[in-house]
């Protein structure tokens, strides 16, 4: 039986939801961890930025999972062209950082100014550009398994 929504039968939807579950959890115990070593004196980041970490890692850890066990497309899906959507995404980012430093006048770095967030506001796109590369090396692979 499918599901006409989106396109998932009911083993991926199963393996999604399971997943789903699983990183919840995760993410759950490791803010509850990190809110603990606050607690202690212990920062690695400051405050809102070391929720955002937590949550961007668990969201790509999520998303490899889900795309390495095969629950997040639709198998009438595969005809998608990733690297052209990752090309587009890539322009429209840089894209974005140009238009903010034409807006205030001067570079990015200066307009933050606390150091640590400017290294995560670099980091997280480039840790979004890497769980793309895995997405796609996950889905030629599988995409290899079927072939055979």
């Amino acid at each position: 039986m499918r599901n006409y929504k989106n396109g998932l039968d009911e083993m991926q939807k199963q393996m999604r939801n399971s997943i789903g579950n699983q990183m919840f959890m995760i993410m759950y115990w490791v803010l509850l961890l990190n809110c603990g070593l606050h607690g202690a004196g212990i920062k690695w980041l400051t405050y809102p930025i070391d929720v955002m970490v937590i949550i961007t890692a668990c969201m790509g850890v999520y998303l490899v999972r889900l795309i390495a066990f095969n629950a997040y497309l639709p198998p009438k899906a595969n005809n998608k062209k990733p690297i052209t959507f990752l090309i587009i995404a890539i322009f429209f980012s840089i894209a974005l950082v140009i238009a903010i430093t034409k807006f205030f006048g001067q570079p990015l770095t200066q307009i933050v100014s606390d150091r640590n967030l400017t290294r995560i506001i670099i980091i997280i796109p480039a840790v979004a550009v890497i769980i793309s590369l895995i997405v796609i090396g996950i889905k030629r692979k599988n995409s290899k398994d079927d072939d055979n």
